[in-house]
């Protein structure tokens, strides 16, 4: 696992369109990052039986639930404004178009949970197992995952923007044709994440490990340090397929 280390006065700036970024020291400090946090009433209501609010079709707003079974529960166009979930287990769950605005997601069970073409706006998922949730062509603003499980996680053809994954394992995350724009991975892991076809603009990778990151020149317009560049140099000559041969 690559641990990038504080950038040294060797750290240069890689200027160009299409190109890695490498911060030089004077722009250590950058961050893209002004993300909205939800914001939630002081005072919500507790109601119960989240499955019978899903499939009433009306919008969920101003209230916290917690220790609710929902799996395998299918339905189209939820909507939830104001919501606090804890707890909540929705593996295998079919929730498709699925609107939040002011959410937060805390320890909850969302693995292998079907959400396509969802709307996701000021939301918070915490301590959550994510596993192969699926969020394709789903947009997402605003939004922070802290401490997840994301791997084999589906993010393809979806647009971020103001996303932040925080200490998360995205192991064989798909962010094939996904637009991603001032997004940033804080001490994740990227074990081959697929980022073929992908748009970046600033997409900051610094303190996670990218090594085993596969469609390459998806990565053009994300930020790295030199340390993470020299690791990458393989994977980089073979997407260009380089010959690399030393004098004899």
């Amino acid at each position: 696992m690559i641990r990038p280390r504080g950038l040294g006065d060797e750290a240069g700036e890689i200027r160009g369109r299409g190109q890695f970024r490498v911060p030089s020291q004077d722009l250590h400090q950058i961050t893209f990052m002004n993300i909205l946090a939800p914001q939630l009433a002081n005072h919500l209501d507790t109601p119960e039986d989240l499955q019978r609010l899903i499939e009433s079709d009306e919008i969920l707003s101003n209230a916290v639930l917690h220790d609710e079974n929902i799996s395998n529960l299918q339905a189209k166009s939820f909507s939830a404004s104001e919501v606090r979930f804890e707890k909540i287990n929705a593996t295998e769950a079919k929730l498709e178009k699925t609107g939040f605005s002011d959410v937060e997601l805390l320890n909850c069970n969302l693995v292998a949970t079907t959400m396509p073409e969802s709307s996701w706006r000021r939301t918070l998922v915490k301590d959550s197992r994510c596993s192969g949730l699926q969020l394709q062509t789903s947009v997402l603003k605003d939004v922070t995952f802290a401490n997840c499980r994301l791997n084999l996680a589906n993010f393809r053809f979806a647009k971020l923007k103001d996303v932040c994954f925080k200490g998360c394992v995205l192991d064989e995350a798909d962010f094939y044709s996904a637009e991603l724009e001032n997004v940033e991975f804080q001490n994740c892991s990227l074990d081959k994440v697929e980022f073929s076809g992908s748009k970046l603009k600033h997409v900051d990778l610094r303190t996670s490990d990218i090594l085993g990151i596969t469609g390459i020149s998806g990565l053009a317009g994300a930020t790295i340090d030199s340390i993470q560049l020299i690791a990458l140099a393989p994977l980089l000559a073979q997407e260009l397929k380089l010959t690399i041969k030393d004098e004899e």
